[in-house]
């Protein structure tokens, strides 16, 4: 597979962590980790910290859980409840971006 490059000049293109390809910004998801350790789907896209982001459909969201990118990216410890509420808020989320009415996981 090749790795592809962001191109010069686009600097509102992110990279998938679900699928790894770049998309513009306001295509994807924005998963954020605030400071005092909550995770939100930011929604606005202007939350400060952390942020990584994702394609707004099951596939990527579906490869996501099963790579474990999320949480290894994120660079931060979190529980199991935690977990289970951000993935909650995530698939409620893309569900009503992508209309995608499968279960997700």
């Amino acid at each position: 597979m090749l790795k592809q490059k962001r191109r010069k000049g686009h600097n509102y293109e992110r990279i998938c962590i679900g699928c790894g390809q770049f998309k513009h910004k306001r295509d994807l998801v924005r998963i954020a980790i605030l400071r005092d350790g909550l995770f939100v789907v930011d929604e606005g896209q202007k939350l400060g910290g952390r942020g990584l982001y994702l394609c707004p459909i099951a596939d990527c969201a579906i490869s996501m859980v099963k790579k474990r990118s999320l949480f290894s990216k994120l660079k931060h410890p979190i529980g199991v409840d935690k977990r289970n509420e951000l993935l909650s808020q995530l698939k409620r989320h893309i569900l009503w971006m992508s209309g995608d009415l499968i279960r997700l996981w």
